[in-house]
């Protein structure tokens, strides 16, 4: 999947309502990484079916959902769920 300028703008629209700060890190979490978004300290999770556009997990047993918040202090969001960006 191609993301436009428009597409990005809308999904971050969505998230800037739901936080008020600029993560500062960023990950995409694979298989077997999902426990990692458990660690995050005072969460917002954003469910992929909230995010305008953005795809579905597609994985079984796999979270489907943005997970920002803070971790060893740091601003921080993972992308915990299976999709494919391409």
């Amino acid at each position: 999947m191609l993301f436009t300028l428009e597409m990005i703008d809308r999904v971050a629209g969505v998230i800037r309502t739901k936080i008020n700060y600029q993560p500062r890190i960023g990950l995409i979490l694979g298989t077997g990484l999902g426990g990692l978004a458990e660690t995050v300290q005072q969460p917002t999770i954003i469910p992929y079916s909230e995010l305008p556009g953005w795809p579905v997990s597609t994985v079984q047993g796999h979270a489907g959902r943005l997970v920002l918040g803070e971790l060893d202090g740091k601003k921080f969001t993972c992308d915990a769920g299976a999709h494919s960006l391409l």
